[in-house]
């Protein structure tokens, strides 16, 4: 099972920000100063939408080298 957590963080400054974490990692492009943009995100992974980007390998070939 995977854990989302919507997280705020707060600057020294006061700057607010919100991220997304998956088992407590951070899931790239989700900060947003923004509270309903970062609830937005994770509802959609919540819905199934992807969190990390899908990789396909099309071709592998091997080389020898020597």
């Amino acid at each position: 099972m995977t854990k989302y957590e919507l997280v705020e963080k707060t600057e020294i400054n006061g700057e607010v920000w919100y991220t997304i974490r998956r088992n407590g990692d951070y899931v790239s492009n989700s900060a947003t100063t923004e509270l309903k943009k970062a609830e937005q995100m994770l509802n959609e992974f919540e819905n199934g939408k992807p969190s990390e980007p899908i990789f396909k390998t099309l071709k592998t070939i091997e080389v020898d080298e020597d």
